[in-house]
């Protein structure tokens, strides 16, 4: 099993841009393009090649065999499974690159007809609707590596048991594809559809490297700054739990008749009675100088509906101060402003109950413009330990330790190991882009222009 190559993700690249028309209605905000690749760790792809071609090669005049290889297994309905699946999913896009060993041997006529097939691999981009086909081809002695075989429609993914599952996309033969089947068929023609399901691990990121403390040659002191930094002095925060709803309304339209969806909550997070959502574990750094306070806490929630249409993830949570008061991210994206004019550190800990929220401007896309900027959302509380912090009172500034200034960074809650949930189809930007949204006195009404109109 080969690792995916720099000549597939270039062609599929074309394929993206070939769907500029798609790309320009689904486009995503910069943050969400940029967030981390996760490796994926178990999954397989089920696929038939061609229905009719299985029947004509084991049929009478070509009185032949089918065989799986390497791996690879005969379904029930006569396609075949290609597993375990390897590769990398890129979040929110749910852009999946896939690899997995295994292939398929078609005989007949006596010898004349030798075909293989193996080594197959997959990219899709739920952002363009596109995806590509990529095998090894072994067609009556010529060997064809690493051919873009095939392409396929990219529709809603699923989530289920922790897979997140793409079923039966259709696909469509490709010229590169056309001459490595013999000419057997041509460019366009419709091949079987194929379903990628994929596992993917969620607490370790592609390309970040873990962080080592530096031994200390003292004894560290039981309490204390953790650091001088040019701009103050530095303090952990070692414990502490959010409380947020995100907006009790939109809870109510996910779960209720016009998307007919439901609301995923991962460890360690919960859902409170209220169904307001719980976010425990809380970690991050305190600037006494600048009252600068960056506390993420760990756990998500899935927003799904419109039979994957709707597709929300909300994790990465932490709460940070920006010039004059508070604000919510998830992951690098700032979602929500908390009217906080003041930091009361007391005992070692701050604590910020009911704080009115509103969608920020970065709120905006991340909601797929659902919302305008400074729409109420649901309050936030949470309480923070602040270790070794003196108690003081102080106005929020965005400014972290070191005097760099901007907004800081955040140490999350879930790089320690806890769960994300994956993107299980793509954020509400894709959703919005094909729906036009009218929302008053509460009902809503929506046209799905790609599938379906739905009236509340």
């Amino acid at each position: 099993m080969r690792a995916p190559t720099r000549k597939r993700l270039a062609a599929f690249a074309a394929i993206a841009i070939g769907a500029g028309g798609v790309v320009g209605l689904a486009a995503l905000p910069a943050q969400a393009q940029e967030l981390a690749k996760y490796p994926i760790v178990d999954g397989s792809v089920a696929w038939g090649v061609k229905e009719s071609f299985r029947n004509y090669v084991t049929g009478p005049i070509a009185g032949g065999a089918i065989e799986a290889v390497d791996g690879a297994t005969v379904n029930d309905d006569g396609t075949f499974t290609f597993a375990p699946v390897t590769g990398v999913s890129d979040l929110p896009n749910q852009a999946t690159e896939t690899a997995a060993p295994g292939g398929v041997h078609f005989t007949g006529h006596h010898g004349d007809l030798d075909l293989l097939i193996e080594n197959i691999e997959t990219v899709s981009d739920t952002e363009s609707y596109t995806g590509a086909i990529y095998a090894d081809v072994t067609s009556g002695g010529e060997v064809f590596e690493d051919v873009h075989f095939a392409d396929f429609t990219v529709g809603a993914w699923t989530y289920v048991d922790g897979f997140t599952t793409l079923t039966d996309a259709p696909v469509v033969l490709t010229a590169d594809g056309a001459e490595a089947f013999a000419g057997f068929y041509q460019a366009g023609t419709a091949l079987d559809p194929i379903t990628i399901a994929v596992k993917t691990d969620m607490t370790d990121p592609i390309g970040e490297e873990p962080t080592e403390e530096e031994p200390s040659s003292e004894d560290p002191a039981s309490e204390g700054p953790s650091s001088e930094e040019p701009g103050g002095t530095v303090y952990d925060v070692t414990g502490g739990d959010a409380d947020w709803g995100v907006k009790e309304s939109f809870r109510s339209y996910v779960t209720g008749p016009i998307a007919n969806g439901e609301i995923t909550v991962a460890e360690p997070a919960t859902e409170n009675a209220d169904g307001t959502y719980h976010f425990p574990e809380a970690a991050g750094t305190f600037t006494a100088e600048t009252c600068h306070l960056d506390a993420s806490f760990a756990g998500a929630v899935n927003f799904y509906g419109h039979e994957g249409e709707l597709d929300l993830d909300l994790a990465d949570l932490s709460v940070k101060s920006v010039d004059g008061g508070l604000a919510v991210f998830s992951g690098a994206t700032q979602i929500a402003d908390v009217a906080v004019e003041q930091l009361a550190i007391t005992g070692g800990a701050v604590t910020v109950d009911v704080a009115a929220a509103t969608v920020a401007a970065g709120g905006v896309d991340f909601f797929g413009g659902f919302y305008t900027e400074g729409t109420e959302l649901d309050p936030v509380s949470f309480t923070v330990q602040i270790d070794g912090a003196p108690d003081t009172s102080c106005e929020p500034t965005g400014t972290p330790g070191g005097g760099t200034g901007g907004e800081g960074t955040t140490t999350s809650a879930s790089g320690a190991g806890s769960p994300k949930l994956p993107v299980t189809g793509s954020p509400l930007t894709l959703f919005i882009a094909a729906a036009g949204v009218l929302l008053a006195g509460g009902a809503a009404v929506m046209v799905l222009a790609r599938r379906r109109a739905l009236q509340a």
